[in-house]
């Protein structure tokens, strides 16, 4: 607790500076009142309107959103303190006494975090209190506790969210202006995000939002993480000045995705042969050896696809009816199953366009797993693997055996589709875990850089070929596998 309590001195000397400053405090207050009082106004609007029309589920669903907003934009203004927590005092020519002080790195990093977070979460409780003050005071109803609830604790959640990530950016800059441009890539994303979250009120999935919250809490720890290990003092006074090199950034890249060249022997001098020895080198050198740093992630991985496949399936088992759909009803879906197996007409599904949408599946969770410490992809990982499980478990109403439309519908291409999935989110996984694991003598970037090429040696070594076969082995074989199996199955009755 003594080793904390020297944390909160870092805290409390940044508060008492921030509450002196008339330039932070003028835009937060004016903030704090003018939102609530716009949301209000938009919120009063908005239920007239929707009345009108009987629609006031809209209105509901839109009131909570509100609550978001309201707690957002005082936070992007506030972040301005947190993006000059180290950068700042070190062009005014203040962090000296402080990096010379006893004080370890983790007290000044936690210390300039707890005041970086405390003002811009209490500006945007004090703004959503008072939005919900008007709320009651026109007489508008309240929304659901639990909606209420999930908005304030992710409001908490995002708030921790940007001001680590601002944190990061601090230590990692060399001028305040420098750090304010970052800033765009703190407060984009985190917009981009809150859009998601508002589609998953406007539909009322609630219980979905709590995911959101779980998803974003984690990126949050991590960000913590990341900023605890990659800060180092000295480096704040070492660095004067930073500079784009493209050239150095691309020689680490390429040094650690090609690795030492083979020795190609005498006898195979002509450039195929040189291509091909240097080709099984790289395979045998470099993915394989990507491929075992990456194994711990990889199990895990897989077992959490497995789990989320199963548990998909047992809720999906357990929600539906026990009967099988109506006649004309099952009529119809079998009918529908039948015309896509037997579909060799020039109009339909090609090889080319099963491995662009699978490919661009996986492109996918690379990009929103690259920016979330591999989170987000892990979530869009789950989210495929608990789809398999719930149209396995929906196969029941039309009569068919679960094991079998998996034995003979998924698992001929799954083969091959399956692992490339489960490799490439484990490779999100991967650079997230080493991002916030301590790497010696290597900073953020040249860690991003590293693992990023023992990534891509995995997703282009197999990754992509792996979906190029499964495309093709779901087109021309997995079909007729099924039709085999299920042939008296899917016939179509008079």
């Amino acid at each position: 607790m003594k080793r904390f309590d020297l944390a909160w001195l870092v805290a409390k000397r940044e508060l008492v500076d921030q509450m002196r400053d008339w330039r932070i405090l003028l835009p937060m207050i004016i903030l704090t009142l003018f939102f609530p009082y716009l949301m209000n106004v938009a919120a009063r609007f908005t239920v007239d309107y929707v009345n009108q029309f009987g629609a006031a589920l809209i209105a509901e669903r839109l009131l909570p959103f509100l609550i978001l907003i309201v707690g957002f934009f005082p936070v992007t203004v506030s972040l301005v303190v947190a993006l000059e927590a180290f950068v700042g005092e070190k062009e005014r020519g203040t962090i000296e006494p402080l990096l010379s002080s006893p004080l370890k790195d983790w007290h000044l990093y936690i210390g300039k975090l707890l005041a970086g977070t405390i003002v811009p979460m209490t500006v945007s409780y004090i703004g959503i209190a008072i939005y919900m003050a008007g709320l009651w005071w026109q007489q508008i109803k309240l929304p659901a506790l639990n909606f209420v609830l999930q908005t304030l604790v992710l409001t908490l959640a995002q708030t921790v969210l940007m001001v680590s990530a601002a944190i990061v950016i601090s230590t990692q800059s060399t001028s305040v202006r420098a750090a304010n441009l970052l800033a765009s890539f703190i407060v984009i994303p985190v917009a981009l995000l809150i859009q998601g979250e508002s589609a998953m009120m406007f539909w009322g999935t609630s219980e979905i939002l709590w995911v959101a919250v779980l998803g974003v809490s984690i990126m949050s720890a991590l960000l913590i993480r990341l900023g605890l290990v990659h800060f180092k003092r000295e480096n704040l006074l070492g660095r004067e000045i930073d500079m784009l090199n493209l050239g150095w950034a691309w020689g680490v890249f390429w040094r650690q995705f090609t690795g030492p060249a083979a020795d190609v022997s005498r006898d195979a001098q002509s450039r195929l042969g040189a291509f091909l020895i240097n080709l099984a080198h790289w395979y045998r050198r470099e993915v394989l050896g990507a491929l075992r740093q990456m194994m711990p992630a990889i199990v895990l991985t897989f077992l959490i696809g497995l789990g989320a496949a199963a548990a998909t399936y047992l809720y999906v088992d357990w929600s539906l009816p026990s009967t099988r759909l109506p006649a004309e009803v099952l009529r119809d879906a079998i009918t529908a199953i039948r015309a896509f197996l037997i579909d060799d007409s020039p109009g339909g599904v090609s090889s080319a366009t099963i491995f662009w949408h699978n490919l661009r599946a996986e492109l996918l969770i690379m990009a929103v797993g690259l920016f979330s410490f591999g989170v987000l992809g892990l979530l869009l990982y789950i989210g495929n693997f608990g789809f398999i499980g719930g149209v396995l478990a929906a196969t029941k109403l039309l009569g068919l055996s679960p094991a079998i439309v998996f034995l003979a519908g998924i698992l001929p291409h799954g083969l091959f589709e399956l692992p490339s999935v489960i490799l490439s989110s484990a490779g999100m996984l991967y650079i997230g875990v080493r991002l916030v694991t301590p790497f010696e003598d290597k900073s953020i970037g040249e860690t991003l850089l590293i693992t990023l090429a023992d990534f891509l040696k995995v997703f282009l070594g197999l990754c992509v070929p792996l979906l190029l076969v499964a495309s093709l082995v779901e087109i021309n074989l997995t079909p007729r596998i099924l039709l085999a199996f299920l042939g008296q199955t899917l016939q179509i009755q008079p």
